[in-house]
């Protein structure tokens, strides 16, 4: 019997023949009572909202099916972005941690040396073109371009002995500049000083 409806009397539906036939076939592919599948045929339509007059164009398979596709799609894309930005961006930050710089701090010392050397050489180049009038420099101005070759020789030794290297783990070394605003902006407007 049915259960949970024991004890309920049965009561009479007036159903043209060829429906009847078709129901008690449907009943019986279910395995229930004809009761109890008229019960879940109900509830079914209130549960999932769905009006009997109303056609859904698409069967629950084609749905499905629709919705498998629409997944595979999903994960196609995915796929696609896991291949051309995860990956790449992933290799790009392996070869930051991996990459060791060629140079090491001597090469730094040896071209501050080379500058240095050009800045203070006495000899005259040799290979000058002649030129025919003389050059004359007032002696005041000479004694003053002297003066201010020299501070700017002190003020880029100063400058120099406070740059240290500074070893970035992710990309290329750099120097870095210890000093306070001030003393930059005094050399910033020393170099302006005609």
């Amino acid at each position: 019997m049915d259960k949970g409806y024991e004890k309920e009397p049965f009561r009479t539906v007036c159903i043209k023949v060829t429906v009847l036939q078709k129901f008690k076939g449907f009943s019986k592919r279910q395995g229930k009572s004809h009761s109890m599948t008229l019960l879940a045929m109900v509830e079914f339509f209130e549960h999932n909202g769905i009006s009997p007059n109303e056609r859904m164009y698409e069967t629950i398979a084609s749905l499905k099916y629709l919705i498998k596709r629409r997944f595979n799609a999903m994960v196609a894309i995915m796929r696609s972005i896991e291949k051309e930005q995860t990956l790449p961006t992933v290799s790009m930050i392996q070869a930051l941690f991996e990459q060791e710089l060629a140079s090491d701090g001597e090469a730094w010392d040896n071209d501050f040396d080379f500058i240095e050397q050009q800045l203070t050489e006495t000899k005259k180049p040799t290979d000058m073109e002649p030129y025919d009038a003389e050059v004359t420099v007032p002696k005041i101005r000479y004694d003053r371009l002297e003066e201010r070759y020299e501070e700017l020789r002190a003020d880029f030794a100063y400058v120099l002995d406070h740059v240290s290297l500074f070893h970035n783990r992710f990309g290329k070394d750099h120097l870095k500049l210890d000093l306070n605003a001030g003393a930059l902006e005094k050399y910033r407007t020393k170099l302006k000083k005609p």
